[in-house]
């Protein structure tokens, strides 16, 4: 993460101790407004570190936010190498 942007750096750190959680209750325990947690999400996002599944148990939707499998950051030849090493 940047350094100049602390925001998604708690944010993104809040999410991998607490996957599973909505906006709403990141904004409430990080003690952020919504629209704050809701850009560093949506630049989380955009850089592939988060993703978003949507539940719906009753009419409102609740859009939970989980990290990325590390192993789906990595570049093909490390992934390529590890499995090397596997073996």
């Amino acid at each position: 993460m940047p350094k100049n942007s602390p925001t998604e750096y708690i944010v993104y750190k809040f999410i991998c101790e607490n996957p599973g959680r909505c906006t709403y209750y990141i904004s409430k325990r990080l003690n952020m407004s919504g629209g704050r947690v809701r850009h560093a999400l949506s630049r989380l996002e955009q850089k592939g570190v988060i993703k978003f599944k949507f539940e719906r148990n009753n009419p409102r939707i609740k859009k939970l936010t989980f990290p990325v499998n590390t192993l789906k950051l990595l570049p093909k030849e490390v992934k390529r190498q590890l499995r090397e090493v596997r073996r």
